[in-house]
């Protein structure tokens, strides 16, 4: 396993496939307010597979770098320079998004020219007007208390299931806590950016694992999940009874969806 940031100042984490000529690659990529350490209970049980773990920037040990006018394409590019940077970008890869990076991936598949055999979008978001408004009330929010504590009060219950324990909050608080607030605004405005792409999901051709929580009030069914699934051409489901910090509520269930999508 190796951690360090890449030339553009993104943090990362590498852990190498037990048998080194593996040409596949997971690439984990997480949500806003969040950090690669959503990820960390499940992406170290896949020996057979190369792994990478990005801090988007602003988020996490990365660096922010384009102040607060942050894209999806700025988050593309990012992760497409890590990438190359590490010589991984000609193996098969995995893309697997949380969130925010639900859309990353979709945006990806359709903007980028990875080697991307298939997806996992968990808990995706889809961008909508009223995603928009959120996201800016959060924006106006921070640039007036200038510090996320109160977020990191409020969001880890509100956006969790009700089987979501005292340990698993206490962790979703301390990542909220881990982001600077000019970070975590930047990373709302590339939510925000994804308004402005077509988001023709029809073209989305390879393999797509969904994995969504029944409680989920940030990425609910009806308005968002349901209408990324009705487009894909080549989408499975798998429900959770959980809300949408999926990972750290559900480990176990996750590791088991995506063991078993990996296999087919």
């Amino acid at each position: 396993m190796k951690s360090g940031f890449s030339k553009n100042k993104q943090f990362y984490t590498y852990i190498p496939a037990v048998n080194s000529s593996s040409t596949k690659l997971l690439l984990f990529l997480h949500g806003l307010g969040s950090s690669q350490n959503f990820y960390y209970p499940i992406a170290r049980k896949f020996p057979q597979f190369n792994v990478l773990l990005i801090d988007h920037e602003g988020a996490g040990q990365s660096k922010l770098l384009h102040h607060t006018n942050l894209s999806l394409q700025d988050l593309s590019e990012n992760v497409v320079s890590v990438l190359q940077e590490l010589s991984l970008n000609k193996l098969e890869i995995t893309l697997i998004g949380h969130s925010m990076s639900g859309m990353l991936v979709s945006y990806m598949n359709l903007f980028t020219d990875l080697p991307i055999i298939e997806n996992v979008l968990i808990a995706p978001v889809h961008p909508r007007k009223n995603l928009v408004d959120i996201m800016q009330k959060r924006i106006d929010s921070l640039q007036v208390s200038k510090s996320l504590i109160e977020f990191s009060n409020t969001i880890p219950e509100a956006a969790t299931g009700s089987n979501c324990g005292d340990l698993q909050i206490a962790f979703i608080r301390q990542l909220i806590q881990g982001n600077s607030v000019d970070g975590y605004i930047a990373n709302c405005q590339a939510i925000n950016s994804g308004i402005n792409y077509d988001f023709d999901y029809a073209r989305i051709n390879k393999p797509t694992l969904i994995i969504y929580g029944k409680q989920d009030q940030t990425s609910p069914w009806i308005g968002c999940v349901e209408e990324i699934y009705k487009n894909l051409p080549n989408a499975q489901l798998k429900e959770l009874d959980v809300g949408h910090w999926i990972v750290i509520e559900d480990d176990k269930n996750v590791y088991d969806a995506l063991e078993k999508f990996l296999q087919q």
